[in-house]
């Protein structure tokens, strides 16, 4: 069954907010490379992503399938936005834990559509039977993803030292967690 609710978001346009199909992945690959493109906050270069749409979609129904794992797209009139994955772990001493990963288009940042998408998933993730844990990764440099995770009720329970090097220059990463439970 698919998931879709409708928001505004800050500027005023309809938001939805949908359970990824695996028809998505043309669109999700499109939207991963656009942000990535033109992140100063994922550790990863556009060309060191090398999924095609055929591995896009497998990733979506992965996702799907999986009892601790799911996989939202944030969408306005057609076009894809954003995304946001919970991947949880399928080893059974750790099936209560997942990583939570997020991107949104560089031209809907700053508009809400993060905190929307973080609190259907978070929302999916305290209704989920076995998710106890969510974890996720910023860039300490990340003030606006910070304060988006604190908002939401992360902790910072670590941190790495010098961990990500962008530009000759270190940036210290930040492991958050939510507690769903």
């Amino acid at each position: 069954m698919t998931k879709k609710s409708t928001y505004k978001s800050k500027n005023g346009l309809d938001i939805t907010i949908r359970s990824a199909e695996v028809k998505d992945g043309a669109s999700l690959l499109n939207l991963k490379l656009e942000y990535i493109r033109n992140t100063k906050t994922i550790p990863l270069f556009e060309d060191e992503y090398k999924n095609t749409s055929e591995q896009e979609e497998a990733l979506i129904n992965k996702l799907c399938q999986q009892e601790n794992s799911c996989l939202f797209v944030a969408e306005h009139n057609g076009r894809l936005i954003g995304n946001v994955d919970i991947n949880g772990s399928q080893r059974r001493k750790l099936k209560h834990t997942a990583m939570l990963g997020i991107g949104i288009t560089e031209d809907w940042q700053g508009l809400g559509v993060g905190t929307i998408l973080m609190n259907e998933a978070l929302q999916w993730a305290k209704a989920n039977r076995f998710l106890e844990l969510v974890l996720l990764d910023v860039y300490d440099s990340n003030e606006s993803g910070k304060a988006l995770y604190n908002k939401l009720g992360f902790q910072s329970c670590g941190k790495v030292k010098d961990f990500f090097k962008e530009n000759g220059k270190y940036i210290d990463n930040i492991r958050m967690v939510y507690h769903c439970t």
